[in-house]
């Protein structure tokens, strides 16, 4: 096949799409058009970028695998949703990019963000290609047509499984010259190991699906004896409790009891070992790692001679057996049972024969008698591939919006031209009935898409995802946070319609109930293990019925929302009779969960900040910092995110009275072995880890106060800063959080920035309105990343109560005397060592921490009369106090140093730096603070 494919692939820029049978070496041909553009460039890999899209994750790390030792001056990275941040930003910059479609789709919706690197891109490899028919393929079908449209003189290499219609995507795939692609079809007899397939049905009475698994266990001693030929058989089960069940079936019934070698051995799952003794194994997710690797070495060996799993061993582990038996077609997906699907199938199929040891190899599908023919015609390469992007297209509307690339009802029906989609609604529009749903009868092809567009933008309208602006369809903030967050359409409706001012138990409930999460489902015996975890002492937000007992634990949100609770609040796994079996599966999906929360809060961050919700805000934040801490925010649990700090740490540590960050960050070393019984020179690591912690710092000033139409307003400097070694914390790029909002709820103003853009301290000015009800404003900062890090203000206007009732004109008298004198000092949330003094530098607002703020004040008062006076109203004591001027130097005049770093005061035009600070002065704005200060 390579042969014959060389001239189109290696030879050609082309497109090209290749038709082929699993198994026949068509990855052979993704290296040759890499090595054409490696030609063609000339061997100048620098601003080169190819693509290879490739449908799951187990394949892309499949690739990676094999390519990243065999390209010597080719850079090969891995983009998945599994991906570090770090390791994001390293393979960004390779040559070769190995990703999924749906982290392809999210970077491309950023396309303003990383132009540069799309620029580049000049190959993009698709596996899988026909996998476009299912529901998840829509993001495939969107990702090429924008790289097709936006990218010039960029080639694109696909491979797919056999298929009719593949000339529909050479059409939809055209090259620059609007030609369609090469198309490159081969048949069976291209496979290296001949494959012999067969699909059988059977008729079930019965409607539960678990008796129908039984039904096929009865069948398969049958099938086994008539294609095994004594040779290693793979089943592929549709649940983890069907690979044991059929497992323990296939033991009783003693097959292939004469030949077997003996195991080495020996799981620690007991009904595992007992299969496995008789050269019979099961293998799911569910199990341990070292009982899986065993099972799989045991397999390889010859040792296990019939191999029980779920169909995630199709990918990934390379395990090829004789006989493959897919022991009926069903498997739970979105909390229901539903068909394979078609890449699923062809990647069992294609375990089926031992290259290494045969020829041939043969394949079995026991299915049900309704859905023969189906697979029939898959495995023969007769089912017509269709298009599911109109199945959510909604979404993609929504981020070609965003992207500018549509922006009206004509727009729209341009940018679907360039999909597949169009391409077989023309050819096919009955088996697009969702569509045909939405438009008139007998309307020609293009008015029946001008129509179905049009009502999904007045959907998206009516939802606030986008306006219309001078005719012109806008994303508003909502639709580009769900842009940016790769979030679906009903949980983007969900938190535009959430209630405001929500409590934490609000946010984790509107986070559990995501549509993210509906591809979970609570298994049956996995009941009895949340209701020990729901009537923990420890948790949080427990689900009891009014008599407060226990919810039963049958809901996906409910699953969710305990899994999130479990890992903050540092629960230990439950103890009950047959509960370990279930632990690999609790980490599986705790971890599934904790991958899609954060972008889920943040996207929620951005809508309540469109909503101007700070309560909402507040708890999502709280919510989000405590995610990234895996702890409870305001708990000793955020000691957990110290290297080597446990559970039995965290607990050693509280008896000592250490719960926080701040605390344990005035230990010593030798303090912290002796707490946590550590040897000598393990504190220091530890100490080491907290010095790198950055210490946070927020101050305000009153500026000004008027009031208008009865209403103060008031206007502050806000000032934050921090000293740090390193803006990055265990791998993580470390980001701020600034909030401020009103004890009503009403957000006030939100920032972000980057700790490495806060090399010194930075100013901002903030208004805000203030109500008769004596509203409190809360200022905050904190560390996005590390939960328990930050500092609070609060500003109370109980001492306006009387002046803001009053209406006489000595209220403005009054109130700016007030804004002279107020200043307010930060709490901390969780400080780590001391604050230090940062100088003013230039090119930023006035630090407030500097000694211009006290020239500022001596020059006010030389101004005015008025404040001269005032000023002299000071308590005695405020005179007696010295230890204000501490850290000053006493000049040669009695007046004190300044703290200014002038390299030469003596030209410096700063009067303190020539003549010094009078004490009185100094003392004198202390103690005005000092009388004006806010307890926090």
């Amino acid at each position: 096949m390579q042969s014959e494919a060389f001239p189109s692939i290696y030879e050609s820029n082309e497109n090209c799409i290749i038709s082929s049978p699993t198994g026949s070496g068509k990855t052979v041909l993704f290296e040759l058009a890499i090595l054409r553009l490696i030609k063609e460039t000339n061997s100048d890999t620098n601003n080169t970028k190819i693509i290879y899209i490739a449908p799951t994750k187990s394949l892309c790390y499949e690739m990676y695998k094999n390519w990243f030792p065999s390209f010597v001056n080719l850079s090969v990275g891995m983009l998945t949703s599994d991906t570090s941040f770090l390791e994001t930003e390293k393979a960004k910059k390779c040559n070769i990019i190995i990703t999924t479609p749906e982290k392809w789709d999210l970077l491309t919706r950023r396309w303003s963000d990383y132009s540069r690197l799309f620029e580049l891109v000049k190959l993009v490899l698709v596996d899988e290609i026909h996998t476009i028919k299912e529901k998840r393929g829509a993001s495939l079908e969107v990702i090429l047509t924008r790289m097709n449209t936006m990218c010039q003189n960029i080639r694109f290499v696909a491979l797919s499984a056999t298929v009719p219609n593949i000339e529909d995507l050479a059409l939809w795939l055209k090259t620059n010259n609007e030609l369609p692609a090469n198309i490159l079809s081969f048949d069976e007899s291209y496979r290296q190991v001949q494959l012999t397939k067969f699909v059988y049905g059977y008729s079930f009475n019965c409607k539960n699906d678990f008796q129908k698994d039984a039904i096929y266990n009865s069948k398969l001693i049958e099938i086994i004896e008539k294609h095994a030929d004594n040779r290693p058989v793979l089943i592929f089960c549709p649940t983890r409790a069907s690979t044991i069940s059929t497992a323990k079936f296939l033991l009783n019934n003693h097959i292939f009891s004469k030949s077997k070698k003996r195991c080495n051995h020996n799981p620690s799952d007991k009904i595992l070992n007992e299969c496995m003794q008789q050269g019979i194994a099961f293998h799911h997710a569910g199990i341990s790692l070292e009982d899986r690797t065993a099972v799989e070495k045991e397999f390889l060996a010859g040792s296990i001679n019939i191999l029980c799993s779920t169909s995630t061993l199709a990918v990934g582990v390379n395990l090829p057996a004789y006989l493959v038996i897919i022991k009926g077609t069903k498997s739970w997906n979105s909390s229901e049972i539903q068909e394979y699907s078609d890449l699923d199938v062809l990647q069992m199929i294609g375990r089926a024969g031992r290259p290494q040891f045969e020829t041939h190899g043969c394949a079995v599908i026991m299915t049900d008698s309704k859905m023969k023919q189906t697979y029939e015609n898959l495995i023969h390469g007769t089912d017509v591939l269709e298009s599911s992007l109109h199945l959510n297209l909604i979404e993609h509307l929504a981020a070609e919006t965003s992207l500018e690339t549509v922006y009206s009802i004509e727009t729209a029906v341009n940018w679907l031209r360039n999909t597949f989609f169009y391409v077989r609604f023309g050819k096919n529009p009955a088996a697009y009935q969702e569509v045909n749903r939405y438009v008139s009868f007998h309307s020609v092809e293009d008015s029946q898409i001008n129509q179905f567009c049009q009502y999904l933008l007045d959907t998206l309208v009516k939802v606030k995802i986008i306006d219309i602006s001078n005719g012109e369809y806008k994303s508003t903030a909502y639709g580009n946070a769900m842009t940016r967050h790769y979030i679906s359409f009903e949980s983007m409706k969900q938190f535009i319609n959430a209630k405001k001012f929500l409590s934490l138990q609000g946010i984790l409930n509107l986070l559990a109930t995501s549509e993210e999460f509906s591809v979970m489902r609570v298994r049956h015996n996995e009941k009895k293990l949340f209701k020990e975890i729901n009537l923990s002492p420890l948790l949080k937000y427990p689900f009891l019925t009014e008599k407060k007992q226990s919810q039963i634990i049958d809901k996906v949100s409910q699953k969710v929302s305990l899994l999130i609770q479990y890992e903050l609040g540092g629960l230990e796994f439950p103890s009950y009779e047959g509960a370990s079996k279930l632990h690999q599966t609790l980490v599986q999906d705790k971890f599934l969960v904790f991958r899609h929360c954060f972008r889920l809060l943040k996207c929620m961050v951005d809508t309540f900040i469109e909503k101007s919700d700070g309560t909402s805000l507040k708890n999502t934040l709280f919510l989000l910092r405590s995610l990234n801490g895996h702890c409870w925010e305001n708990t000793p649990m955020v000691l957990r995110q110290l290297k080597t700090i446990g559970l039995v740490s965290v607990r050693r540590l509280i008896r000592h009275g250490i719960t926080n960050l701040e605390e344990m960050g005035h230990l010593s070393d030798t303090q912290i072995e002796y707490y946590l019984n550590l040897k000598i020179g393990n504190g220091i690591k530890i100490k080491n880890d907290i010095s790198l912690l950055p210490c946070l710092n927020i101050r305000t000033k009153l500026e000004n106060c008027k009031i208008e139409n009865e209403e103060l307003w008031l206007t502050f400097k806000v000032e934050i800063s921090a000293t740090f070694k390193s803006s990055i914390w265990h791998g993580q790029h470390l980001s701020l959080d600034i909030e401020t909002e009103k004890s009503s709820g009403e957000l006030i103003d939100f920032r972000r920035l980057q700790l490495n853009k806060l090399q010194s301290p930075r100013g901002f000015r903030i208004s805000a309105k203030i109500s008769p009800k004596l509203e409190k404003i809360e200022f905050s900062i904190h560390c996005q990343e590390i939960a328990g890090l930050g500092k609070t203000i609060v500003y109370s206007t109980d001492h306006l109560a009387s002046q803001f009732s009053a209406k006489t004109p000595n209220i403005r008298k009054d109130l700016n005397s007030l804004e002279k004198c107020l200043f307010y000092e930060s709490s901390s949330d969780g400080e780590v060592g001391k604050t230090s003094r940062v100088s003013h530098k230039d090119g930023l607002e006035e630090s407030l921490s500097s000694d211009d703020s006290i020239l500022d004040y001596l020059n006010e008062r030389k101004k005015s009369s008025k404040a001269v006076e005032s000023a002299a109203v000071i308590h005695p004591e405020a005179h007696s106090s010295s230890h204000f001027s501490n850290g000053r130097q006493v000049r040669s005049n009695g007046n004190y140093e300044c703290f200014h770093s002038c390299k030469d005061k003596t030209q410096c035009r700063h009067l303190c730096c020539k003549e010094g600070i009078p004490v009185k002065y100094i003392k004198e704005k202390r103690t005005l603070l000092n009388q004006a200060s806010i307890k926090t």
